[in-house]
């Protein structure tokens, strides 16, 4: 049986969202109204900064207005901009996490992506690190090449834990001497398959979750990367109480 490491990629491997990055460009080049994204988006995104709402609950909006305001946009208009997504943010990365899938190939690991973000952006990004697949969210389109509103979500616990049993009976993978790499309460699942789970820069939802469920706890180590200095703790050896600001 083989190993494995399995990655999610917004705010683990990338240092910010591919999804986001993609409606900041479609309404950039006024694929989309500019006013989507000045009344709608950044306004979550500052209340986010400002510590007054969730990581989680700015991305989740932000990926529904995405989704609907997409509808009708055509095939390759999307794809076209994406690959200048991918240009322009290739290398934004934590380096810890960027390490990580370096030193897993190189081990001899089968790497694997699973994301919430659009598959036509996670194809791409997935390549530029060498990842035997990945797995993201589909967006559904018409026989004309448009977007039909339509897609099969990724950024879900329920989905990435179909995800990684998926590739484990495809890959004959052994879970147990794996790792899964996430940021976000809809990681947790695959923290709970594999042997090694590694929480990056985790939002308070996703520690506390960790902390209310013993086996997944003492199997999971915290990386904290800021500025040039990575911090690494086991989360069963901490003492500290974490609170949400």
């Amino acid at each position: 049986m083989k190993k494995a490491a399995f990655f999610d990629i917004d705010g683990t491997l990338f240092r910010n969202s591919l999804l986001i990055e993609h409606f900041r460009l479609l309404t950039k080049y006024k694929v989309l109204p500019e006013e989507i994204w000045y009344k709608d988006i950044k306004p979550l995104y500052q209340k986010y900064q400002n510590r007054q709402g969730a990581y989680e609950d700015y991305l989740e909006k932000a990926s529904i207005l995405y989704q609907q305001n997409l509808v009708g946009i055509e095939k390759n208009t999307i794809r076209d901009l994406a690959k200048v997504v991918i240009e322009e943010n290739k290398n934004k990365t934590y380096m810890v996490t960027r390490k990580a899938v370096l030193n897993h190939i190189e081990e001899g690991y089968l790497v694997f992506f699973i994301s919430g973000s659009p598959d036509y952006l996670v194809k791409d990004y997935a390549k530029l690190y060498g990842a035997e697949k990945s797995i993201a969210t589909q967006y559904i389109f018409d026989e004309n090449d448009k977007f039909t509103g339509k897609i099969n979500p990724m950024w879900d616990s329920r989905n990435k834990r179909k995800a990684i049993n998926y590739l484990k009976e495809t890959y004959n993978l052994d879970l147990s001497k794996s790792h899964a790499y996430g940021d976000t309460n809809g990681d947790f699942t695959m923290f709970e398959e594999v042997g090694f789970a590694h929480a990056i820069n985790p939002s308070f939802e996703l520690i506390d979750k960790l902390n209310s469920n013993q086996i997944v706890r003492n199997k999971t180590t915290i990386h904290v990367e800021r500025k040039d200095v990575n911090y690494n703790f086991e989360l069963k050896d901490m003492k500290v109480e974490f609170k949400k600001f």
